[in-house]
């Protein structure tokens, strides 16, 4: 069995914990990690099992520094001591002006590849039934604590907007596609508060992703906060899935990634993983939280948190 033939995907929404959940995995000796080759080679619609394979097999030679060379790194067990610094120092030197071309080498051959995607959402059924080998793990992540994080991001200016003109930090066609198979019109969309925006694409991501994975037997859905209380539990639980055995190494990945005392940067993985589960409650705007309550709770991905379980009195 090659790398092509049993890979990991870890898929969900942007901001929803899915670079941790990656390098939870990446920490495994045993596995080479890409992050978001997909956006290098962007899988194209209607695929068929060979198509699975190519975009597979693009994304496992996808050595950028942005896909190959994401920190933290972990040792391998293919790689000496020298080829891990060497490594290292490759990818940091691949972050240089001018050099984004540079490719980021293994240095070996693992066993397993992972690969994690913020945007692969449609479609990703396709590798579930051509590869029954691979795994595939989703998460998602309370849509109030999405949206806050996202809403943040774009304050701060950490996104490029997908589409000029716009102010969301992702592409608006799709969730306008979505929104009108739901009775809104586009002028009824952009009326909308921007955190109700945010939840419809947070919805449009989640739901079409959960369909097209309905019923596979190698899917399993993570919730973020459930990952976040009891982190080393549940991902003894993924690898097992993934049959993958257990690392010391991870364990003290885990251990370092969910204690972090200080202040942690927007994109960090290692921070105290409570506080950063339920940083919303006390952050987030009272209307913000009501708009993207009122979204999402006429969905049935409201089934995920206590507190969204009950439906709205009347829906629009």
């Amino acid at each position: 069995m090659t790398l092509i033939d049993n890979p990991i995907l870890v898929l969900g929404a942007q901001r929803s914990g899915t670079t941790w959940l990656g390098k939870i995995f990446d920490s495994h000796p045993d596995v080479v990690y890409r992050h978001e080759p997909d956006q290098g080679h962007v899988p194209p619609p209607g695929l068929g099992p060979d198509d699975v394979r190519t975009v597979v097999e693009q994304w496992l030679h996808n050595r950028t520094q942005r896909a190959a060379g994401k920190r933290p790194f972990f040792r391998k067990s293919w790689q000496s001591s020298s080829a891990f610094q060497i490594r290292a120092l490759m990818a940091a030197a691949a972050k240089l002006p001018g050099a984004n071309r540079f490719s980021v080498p293994d240095f070996g051959r693992a066993k397993r590849l992972v690969v994690k995607s913020i945007d692969w959402c449609d479609g990703v059924d396709a590798l579930a039934r051509a590869l029954p080998d691979s795994r595939i793990v989703v998460i998602l992540r309370h849509p109030c604590g999405q949206v806050a994080s996202v809403m943040r991001g774009n304050r701060q200016g950490r996104f490029a907007l997908r589409e000029p003109g716009t102010d969301m930090p992702f592409n608006e066609a799709p969730t306008l596609r979505f929104a009108g198979e739901r009775g809104l019109t586009a002028a009824d969309f952009q009326a909308l508060p921007d955190a109700s925006k945010y939840a419809l694409d947070w919805v449009r991501f989640n739901e079409t992703a959960l369909r097209a994975l309905h019923g596979q037997p190698n899917v399993r859905i993570v919730i973020y906060e459930e990952l976040c209380a009891a982190p080393a539990t549940i991902a003894r639980d993924l690898f097992t899935h993934c049959n993958l055995n257990w690392s010391p190494q991870t364990e003290d990945f885990i251990a370092r990634s969910t204690t972090n005392p200080g202040s942690d940067g927007y994109y960090a993985v290692f921070r105290d993983s409570i506080e950063a589960a339920e940083r919303w409650r006390s952050t987030m705007a009272a209307e913000d939280r009501d708009a993207v309550e009122w979204i999402v709770r006429q969905t049935a991905l409201r089934q995920f948190w206590p507190d969204l379980a009950s439906a709205p009195e009347s829906t629009t």
